[in-house]
């Protein structure tokens, strides 16, 4: 007589989030852990795939505003005094754009509809400062230029035909000593598609200022206005605004659910709530979790702490009555008092970057 297979729980696999094959988002229960998986850990390329890079042949140019040129190989890079610690990745395009927002808004990458695009994980390098301070930075040193090895034509509109993924940094974020050249992601060299064999790491700052596959280190004696720089990862503000555009670098104060991941069916009873915040260079103060909908508040516990950069865990014990449809949301307040905002942020913009309002969770519980 045939017998059925046992059944078993698909692996998780990251999710498309375009039809360029250029960004893969984490599944929800990657997010569930202190630390990512590597290989859950999200992706956002401006091209697809990965250069190709021959680690032995392999060198960084370090030049500019400098005494002295540089031409290293990664040997000589790490043989510099290592850091090592946890940091918080998030693009600033993740999260869900809400419904009444979806018809006003374009976004380079197709709509999200998670919290994927982001994820947790211990890096080791060398700090950037220590590397410049081979070189002996000049006394006209404005801005620190980053350049990838990846290029092409932007992703968008193809316009232009040809353009390198490059951004800078301020002198003062460029020079702090947790700004490094990192080779190493969870304790293994970094994979080809997370930056191999070098990379960026801007802690604090969202994804897009951590250049990949880095190849070049060019002080400045100007202020930086490439096509990534001003063209790209702005938020419009509105007529009454100082300023056109805000340009996104630090991570804005945010919190996520992760438990119940979405689509789970919870039972009536007990059940302990769980999820992430954080705030960039800023320390969480204050995570609170509604359980109806926003009517009405309590604090959340502190799970796990903030390690480095990293997102604080925090959970929520949260007694069902009865089954039904509920709307769970939690909200982060920052040492700064800036707490998440309960309506999207960002009326007057077109792209969605940086939305960090207080996410309605939906739970069926059977």
């Amino acid at each position: 007589m045939a017998t059925t297979p046992p059944q078993t729980d698909p692996q998780p696999q990251l999710i498309p989030t375009n039809a360029g094959g250029r960004s893969f988002a984490a599944p929800p229960r990657s997010l569930q852990s202190a630390v990512t998986p590597t290989d859950l850990f999200y992706v956002r390329n401006h091209w697809k795939g990965a250069p190709e890079i021959d680690a032995d042949s392999y060198r960084l140019a370090v030049d500019g505003e400098v005494a002295r040129s540089l031409s290293m190989t990664l040997d000589q890079i790490k043989q510099l005094p290592h850091r090592r610690y946890q940091a918080t990745f998030e693009c600033c395009g993740n999260g869900p754009i809400p419904e009444y927002w979806v018809k006003q808004t374009r976004s380079v990458m197709e709509r999200v509809t998670g919290h994927g695009i982001m994820g947790n994980a211990e890096w080791v390098g060398v700090s950037v400062s220590d590397v410049l301070n081979l070189a002996e930075i000049g006394p006209s040193a404005v801005n620190v230029l980053f350049e990838g090895a990846d290029h092409g034509p932007d992703e968008v509109v193809g316009d232009p035909a040809e353009v390198t993924y490059e951004r800078s940094l301020p002198m003062s974020k460029a020079l702090h000593p947790d700004t490094m050249l990192a080779w190493e992601m969870n304790g293994e060299p970094l994979t080809p598609l997370h930056g191999y064999p070098l990379r960026l790491v801007v802690p604090g700052w969202y994804g897009m200022c951590s250049i990949k596959w880095l190849v070049g280190v060019h002080v400045l004696d100007h202020e930086f206005e490439g096509f990534y720089q001003i063209e790209r990862y702005r938020v419009m503000n509105g007529p009454d605004a100082d300023e056109f555009y805000t340009y996104l670098t630090g991570q804005k104060v945010k919190s996520i659910i992760t438990d119940p991941a979405p689509g789970d069916e919870v039972p009536v009873g007990d059940y302990v709530v769980s999820g992430a915040a954080w705030s960039g260079e800023n320390d969480v103060t204050r995570i609170e979790v509604s359980l109806d909908g926003g009517e009405t508040w309590t604090d959340a516990r502190v799970t796990v702490p903030r390690s480095g950069y990293s997102w604080t865990r925090w959970e929520c014990d949260w007694t069902i009555p009865a089954p039904g449809r509920y709307i769970l949301m939690s909200r982060a307040t920052n040492d700064r008092g800036e707490t998440q905002p309960m309506e999207f942020p960002n009326k007057w913009d077109g792209m969605g970057y940086g939305n960090n309002m207080v996410f309605r969770h939906e739970v069926e519980v059977v």
